[in-house]
């Protein structure tokens, strides 16, 4: 898969060559480690929240490599625990369960939106079931950790902005609608990454937008809508590409402003699509339908409310509770987000792969074990 230019050349305005040579010692141990993101970065702060339908603190979340339930939205590990593994320290506890501060934890909460329901309303007409916003995050962040030296420190910014165009096309809004919030999520990201950045961190790694349109909910939400040649839906991949865009500008800007940062891009999107277009490489086999369906059903019940329901109202629901019994081999859990699988083959693409991460080497090179 080709690497776009603007990837490529993420930080040769800002950073000369001696800059970006391949670190030949580790500076870890990064202290703390820290955390924000939505559902595909939580480790379990959403199930000890008031948000309803906290279905990844039921099985069969959980089912393989914790064989229980822990919050997170996936079969067993999110990438971010992946992470932790290669660098050889503890998964991040949630930030609601941490028994220390200015010690590593997790501030991400499934559903998280950058935008908050006022912003939503005003931009989209919809609402967001989850109060704990990227600006939340921040919030924890800064009563836990203000006036500590976090000049060691690593944040891990995960995926935000996913539930803003979740809530929109999940609604079914115009298209001018969900586009409009692409500059009000990126420009929420860019003043989090400097609110980051002031309080001293200097490591931090960006994970892009997910190919949207290659996800089962929005392949049976637009099933008669043009696929790209991936098999995805295009309308939908325009969202999270443009997303990438403009993310992409942001870390060169704040890259130029900070020079004594150093900022890793994940390309989730790249990484994700080169996967699907080689899955026997990475033993899977079902690469469009999601492992366990049940959780189709509560994504449509969650929305419900932007889409003329209320979740308060709707009639007793049965959910399905069951799934495969092979998730290794799939690339969807449950709809919308991935397996421990996936989630894992996504990382170490990260970690050891040029084509998906900028820059490459980068300061986690010499640190990760792959």
């Amino acid at each position: 898969m080709k690497k776009s230019s603007s990837a490529r050349t993420l930080y040769t305005t800002s950073k000369s060559l001696i800059d970006i040579a391949p670190p030949s010692e580790c500076s870890a141990p990064f202290a703390p480690v820290l955390a924000f993101g939505d559902s595909t970065t939580d480790t379990g702060n959403q199930i000890h929240t008031n948000t309803p339908f906290a279905t990844a603190a039921s099985p069969p979340y959980g089912m393989t490599f914790f064989h229980e339930p822990t919050g997170r939205y996936s079969d067993g590990r999110v990438m971010l625990d992946f992470l932790c593994t290669a660098l050889k320290i503890n998964f991040l506890p949630p930030h609601l369960t941490r028994s220390s501060q200015c010690a590593n934890e997790n501030f991400a909460v499934a559903g998280a939106t950058a935008n908050n329901n006022a912003e939503l309303q005003s931009i989209a007409n919809v609402t967001s079931l989850t109060e704990d916003t990227l600006e939340v995050q921040l919030s924890w962040f800064k009563n836990d950790l203000q006036g500590h030296d976090l000049s060691k420190a690593l944040v891990y910014f995960g995926e935000i902005g996913g539930n803003d165009y979740n809530y929109a096309l999940g609604a079914m809004r115009p298209a001018n609608e969900v586009q409009a919030l692409l500059p009000a999520v990126v420009d929420k990201i860019h003043n989090a990454l400097e609110i980051i950045l002031d309080s001293g961190v200097k490591k931090v790694v960006v994970q892009g937008q997910f190919p949207m349109g290659c996800i089962a909910i929005y392949l049976k939400l637009f099933n008669n809508t043009q696929l790209d040649s991936n098999g995805c839906v295009s309308s939908v991949m325009e969202i999270s590409n443009q997303h990438n865009r403009m993310l992409r500008d942001v870390i060169s800007h704040v890259q130029e402003i900070h020079p004594d940062v150093d900022i890793i891009f994940f390309d989730a999107t790249e990484a994700y699509l080169h996967i699907l277009g080689n899955p026997s490489t990475y033993n899977l086999n079902n690469v469009r339908d999601p492992c366990y369906t049940g959780g189709l059903e509560v994504l449509a019940l969650a929305n419900a409310g932007n889409t003329g329901g209320s979740p308060s109202t709707l009639p007793p629901h049965k959910i399905n509770m069951t799934s495969c019994t092979n998730p290794e081999n799939y690339i969807g859990w449950d709809g919308i987000h991935l397996t421990d699988a996936m989630y894992g083959a996504m990382m170490r693409l990260f970690l050891t792969d040029a084509r998906f991460t900028s820059p490459f080497p980068n300061f986690l090179t010499p640190c990760t074990d792959h």
